[in-house]
């Protein structure tokens, strides 16, 4: 198949392109304007299918404009060009979509919980709207990691040093997912795949505790790791002190690593996609992705 895929040079798009060229589909870059825009001249005169791995994750500095042009204006110009010319389109969304929450399913109601997220939810509908629902496929893959990741660095940076801060006791739940795995589902959600039209999440096989992630962190990396509980509300004086909290202690740790937040993959299991890369394989890999990269 022609796949033109939006978001080629990014982390899940570019692992969703060689996974893509592998399994002998030829693959359509998108080049992306510097605004975000859908260029007339970056769309292909024919494909079969379009894939939007196309994002921008929430940081110090990125206004929500700047998110609604990426995660929600992009994704709504793809989606009205597939529905002009008839073509399928996979979108990648995110589970916090449906908010942080453990054993969140694809019918969980809305409940975005930051500017990202509500992007991304934004997007959703609209492609919802614009699209016939046999045309639509939207994965959520959930927490991401792998060779070519660097949003995720600093947490292996962390361990690397021999301790980490835990929320509590780190008993949160997540369910990590190698982005293997997120490129395998792309390919089943492509015309004639078991992934048909419709809503699916994609995570990994092991929901683990916040602890359990970071200590199989540290036996990737072959370090001795010390994990130190630090209560709520000291995370709560920490952020009281902004630009001075130490970095250690900042608000997407406690959002992210403080509260359950993981997806029911028991739809995507009954069509029979089911993860392959358990999470020492997946880590291993990543971690000798970043050593030969000179990033840990």
């Amino acid at each position: 198949m022609r796949v033109f895929l939006v978001g080629a040079g990014g982390f899940i798009g570019g692992e969703a392109a060689r996974a893509l060229e592998a399994a002998g589909h030829e693959v359509l870059p998108h080049r992306r304007s510097d605004s975000g825009d859908l260029l007339p001249s970056s769309v292909p005169e024919s494909f079969d299918v379009a894939v939007n791995a196309a994002g921008r994750l929430g940081a110090p500095g990125i206004s929500r404009d700047e998110l609604r042009a990426a995660n929600t204006g992009l994704p709504a110009m793809l989606g009205r060009e597939c529905a002009s010319r008839g073509v399928p389109m996979v979108h990648l969304s995110t589970p916090g979509v449906a908010g942080l929450t453990g054993g969140s399913r694809e019918d969980s109601p809305p409940a975005p919980w930051g500017a990202y997220e509500e992007s991304k939810a934004e997007a959703e509908s609209i492609l919802q709207s614009v699209l016939p629902p046999e045309l639509l496929t939207i994965l959520r893959p959930d927490f991401v990691y792998g060779p070519g990741d660097r949003h995720k660095l600093s947490l292996f940076r962390q361990v690397r040093r021999g301790w980490f801060p835990l929320v509590g006791l780190g008993g949160a739940k997540l369910r990590p997912t190698f982005a293997g795995d997120v490129s395998r589902a792309v390919l089943a959600s492509l015309p004639g795949g078991i992934l048909g039209p419709g809503l699916w999440n994609i995570g990994g096989p092991e929901v683990v505790s916040v602890a359990e992630l970071v200590r199989a962190v540290a036996a990737a990396e072959g370090v001795r790791l010390a994990t130190i509980p630090v209560p709520r509300v000291i995370f709560g004086i920490a952020l009281a002190l902004g630009p001075l909290a130490p970095r250690q202690l900042s608000r997407s740790r406690l959002q992210l690593f403080g509260k359950d937040h993981w997806v029911d993959i028991a739809r995507a299991s009954d069509a029979g996609f089911h993860p392959e890369t358990g999470l020492a394989d997946g880590l291993s890999r990543t971690v000798s992705w970043y050593k030969s990269e000179g990033l840990l």
